[in-house]
């Protein structure tokens, strides 16, 4: 009796399990680092994204109060 199915070698199914293996080791070690990775701010860090307000600027206004009519 057959032991192969005609298409795949026994060795080209144990390089294509090997394969399926590796690519699962890599994609669990890429999880684990992200997890203990802190996240990209960017090239500046958190520090680019600390700026002070402008001066004499409170919160933002609507120029035209909608509840009056204009005329």
């Amino acid at each position: 009796m057959r032991r192969s199915n005609g298409v795949f070698s026994p060795q080209e199914r144990k390089t294509a399990l090997w394969a399926l293996l590796m690519a699962g080791l890599i994609a669990a070690m890429g999880m684990v680092i992200q997890q203990w990775s802190q996240p990209s701010v960017g090239p500046g860090g958190i520090e680019a994204y600390m700026t002070a307000p402008a001066p004499g600027v409170l919160d933002a206004q609507p120029v035209v109060d909608l509840g009056s009519p204009l005329g």
